[in-house]
């Protein structure tokens, strides 16, 4: 069986890299891809995800099984529509469901319309109304950019000059794209984690819950990333918890999507937080996240093509975990001058080839120059480690980042530690 994945970074190598230990997988293709993979195995495509016509034509061409879409990019512009139309299997929802992430002002009216848990919201497509909105409420607020911005359209406004300031970028100068809308939410308190299901025609399956490190520095300091690190499974959502997100939240979600004539199929990623009343909906992604998805597919056995392949077939299937017990962490290196203009060219040579069997690197914004790997974006590889404890990876890959210096890089050093010192106190 062939296998075709959609994308280029750490996201994609974490996905490619499971497909290909699945016993039922001949080849893994991935487009574009990135150097980095090349050494798993993963053959990479001169393609580009813009390029969709392109990629039908080499899918059917070389008769691939089913295609996985990663960036949300891809379906945003319709990828999935265009794979079936052409009568190939796609993992991943339409252009239309897509829109739960695509427009925060849709997903925001769904959850309203719904009564599913949310934070209360307004939204505005003129600047000045939204001023004047905003000039009588009270602060802190979360204000986002409606349509896709990369991961960094979402603002917290301490006071009304941030606000109004947020406003302005997002509406006026377009620092986000040209954005046609904002959404002023209530700014909700307590611990996120991100909640990721795969939906398949006729039924639905959960993967253990996982938290991102959104900010660039140390302590949640410093500007919102990509995501600088990750870990799964979350310590503080027991059992019940995760149960009453399936049904409060996922359930109806999927429920809603159905009643407006938009079924969903896919990767549905949650995003929520923990309240004093309960989970609520703080966004949706419609693929899944990176960094997530480095630590997640270090948990899951390496049958996981099987499960996309039965969930494509509606064919009943469940998830199978390597191990109820262990734990994934994982550290993003980045080029110094991430989110902004960062600084490519370091060589990962020593990096690379130091590496413990404990650690897997996940390669995203690397290349090839002078037979050497060097960094070529802003979020460069992740570093991740699973074990019996969040403890125990937590060590094994600081130890190996903190042992290989790699110039012009950093990386934050408390990734999952809030979490590590919250299991030693259960202990």
């Amino acid at each position: 069986m062939k296998i075709l994945v959609i994308g280029s970074g750490g996201r994609e190598h974490a996905l490619a890299r499971k497909f290909m230990k699945d016993p039922m997988v001949t080849e893994v293709y991935c487009a574009p891809g990135n150097p980095g993979m090349v050494s798993d195995g993963i053959k990479c495509l001169d393609i580009s995800i813009q390029e969709i016509e392109d990629l039908i034509a080499w899918a059917q061409k070389n008769k691939i099984a089913w295609t996985f879409v990663g960036p949300e990019e891809a379906l945003f512009n319709g990828i999935v529509d265009q794979f079936r139309q052409a009568g190939l299997k796609v993992f991943g929802p339409s252009q239309e469901a897509a829109q739960l992430e695509s427009s925060k002002k849709f997903a925001k009216e769904l959850l309203l319309q719904n009564q599913i848990p949310t934070a209360e919201f307004k939204s505005f497509n003129q600047l000045d109304q939204a001023i004047s909105y905003l000039e009588k409420q009270s602060f802190p607020l979360v204000i986002k950019a409606d349509g896709p911005a990369a991961g960094k359209g979402v603002i917290i406004a301490k006071d009304f000059e941030e606000g109004q300031k947020a406003l302005q970028e997002i509406l006026s100068d377009h620092r986000f794209g040209d954005q046609a809308a904002v959404v002023i939410e209530e700014c909700l308190t307590g611990p996120e984690f991100s909640f990721f299901s795969l939906v398949g025609a006729g039924q639905t399956l959960h993967l253990p819950t996982a938290q991102d490190h959104k900010r660039a520095y140390d302590h949640d300091l410093g500007p919102n990333t990509g995501g600088m690190g990750a870990y799964a499974p979350v310590p503080f959502v027991s059992d019940s918890l995760y149960q009453e997100v399936i049904e409060t939240i996922v359930k109806p979600t999927l429920e809603a999507m159905i009643k407006a004539g938009i079924p969903y199929t896919g990767v549905l990623y949650t995003g929520l937080m923990l309240t004093e009343d309960g989970p609520k909906v703080i966004e949706f992604n419609t693929r899944f996240g990176d960094p997530e998805t480095q630590v997640l597919m270090e948990l899951v056995a390496d049958d996981f093509a099987q499960v996309i392949g039965n969930l494509l077939a509606n064919k009943p299937t469940q998830i199978h975990l390597k191990s109820d017990q262990a734990s994934a962490l994982g550290v993003v290196l980045a080029a110094e001058g991430y989110p902004n203009q960062a600084i490519q060219g370091s060589v990962l040579d020593s990096l690379v080839s130091s590496k413990p069997d404990s650690v897997q690197l996940l390669m995203a914004g690397v290349t090839d120059k002078d037979q050497s790997l060097v960094s070529q974006g802003g979020r460069i590889l992740m570093a991740v480690s699973t074990a019996d404890d969040l403890s125990q990876a937590y060590h094994d890959v600081y130890t190996y980042l903190d042992s290989h210096p790699v110039a012009h890089t950093f990386y934050r050093h408390d990734i999952g530690a809030q979490a590590i010192v919250k299991e030693e106190i259960a202990q």
